[in-house]
């Protein structure tokens, strides 16, 4: 099959939380068949419509033409045609990883399989573990209810997050492991917002309370401090949202002493690319569970990445984004009623099993961020700046 357009979507829909942003790929061949890619900056796509340029400028007029008969060899000549100006982190990987994730969902289709089926399928269910929010949005009764409805549908595994005013985050955090289930594991994200010395206090708390993992708790570029904190930490330390391949993945594994290694196929180079950092993952003896916290494609992207891989047995699951997925039509797969026995059901149908709305773009118009920063309720962009 030949592939005739190449068309990023952006889109922005409300919620009640803030905007937010999402950034698509539709791939069309000669065939009729069409495929569907998405890009995550880590939350959504904030900039979904830069993303969508450099798919337009830049990917779109080597892909318009070109015969796809498989994923990885189309990819690799992308990536080596601008790697040297664009780069292959940041932007220009996010939107490099929504086009193989857009090609896999071709591929698969003209297989007449699902994407993980083509990868070679080793579960059909995955649990996933319930991402939640900040700690200083509530008391700790209201996180607990936050996560009830899931706990009820059988999840044991879930995130909060703490923040800069980390003392008192702290003490919420231990009112709420007393109100959780002995049988759940809870993690921490830190959203990289950490000094060395303010990590290494609140991961000996996390160590007291049988936290099981620290995620992000120092930015990601001082890596002398990651490898120091993970060289002392009571708790194991995790990294991935923010690694852009295989390179990455393993100078986090070998040099920063990550145990938590957290590949997101739509932001670390696609699908493909993830499975890659999984398997050195394994040898380091290092745990694998993806990121993920966008929309519905990603999510199905995912899903098929931790189906296809033997050492993934469990996926990040954002529930306050399945409002979103609502939107775009996806509840029925993804939503808190898809969840059973704390799992999330592979897509079975034809590539990724999920396609977005033709007419999605105009049902939710893409709004540049300006200067909202996402992520929060007020929206402060002191949260990310250092501890207290």
């Amino acid at each position: 099959m030949k592939i005739t357009d190449v068309s990023p979507i952006p889109v922005t829909l409300k919620s009640a939380r803030e905007p937010m942003s999402l950034s698509f790929v539709r791939i069309e061949t000669d065939n009729g068949l069409v495929g569907y890619g998405e890009a995550c900056d880590s939350y959504g796509a904030t900039y979904a419509g830069v993303i969508g340029e450099i798919i337009t400028q830049a990917f779109a007029p080597m892909l318009v033409g070109h015969d796809l008969v498989a994923v990885e060899p189309v990819v690799e000549r992308l990536r080596l045609s601008t790697r040297r100006r664009l780069g292959d982190h940041g932007v220009a990987g996010q939107a490099l990883s929504s086009i193989e994730i857009a090609l896999w969902d071709l591929v698969a289709q003209a297989a007449g399989r699902s994407v993980s089926e083509q990868l070679g399928q080793v579960r059909d269910r995955v649990n996933i573990y319930a991402s939640s929010t900040f700690l200083d949005e509530g008391p700790a009764q209201f996180h607990a209810d936050l996560l009830a409805p899931l706990l009820e549908r059988g999840v044991r595994y879930a995130k909060v997050r703490v923040g800069p005013e980390w003392q008192k985050d702290l003490r919420t955090l231990t009112e709420l492991r007393g109100l959780l289930p002995d049988d759940l594991e809870l993690m921490i994200d830190g959203s990289d917002t950490f000094t060395l010395a303010t990590a290494m206090q609140v991961a000996e708390r996390l160590g007291d309370l049988n936290i099981r993992w620290f995620e992000e708790p120092i930015p990601q570029a001082n890596r002398a401090a990651i490898a120091a904190l993970s060289a002392k930490s009571a708790v194991p330390i995790a990294y991935g949202e923010h690694l852009y391949g295989r390179e990455d993945a393993l100078a986090a594994l070998a040099e920063d002493g990550v145990s938590v290694l957290q590949p997101d196929a739509s932001t670390s180079g696609g699908i493909a690319e993830a499975r890659a950092m999984a398997g050195l993952a394994t040898y380091y003896g290092a745990r694998v569970v993806p990121h993920t916290c966008a929309g519905p494609v990603a999510l199905a992207a995912n899903l098929a990445l931790a189906a296809s891989v033997r050492t993934i047995s469990l996926l990040e699951y954002p529930f306050f984004l399945a409002p979103a997925w609502d939107a775009l039509g996806a509840s029925e797969q993804f939503g808190i009623e898809a969840i059973r026995d704390g799992s999330l059901a592979v897509p079975s149908g034809p590539g990724l099993g999920f396609r977005l709305a033709d007419d999605v773009a105009a049902q939710f118009p893409y709004q540049l961020p300006g200067a909202r920063v996402v992520g929060t309720v007020a929206g402060v962009l002191d949260r990310f700046v250092g501890d207290r």
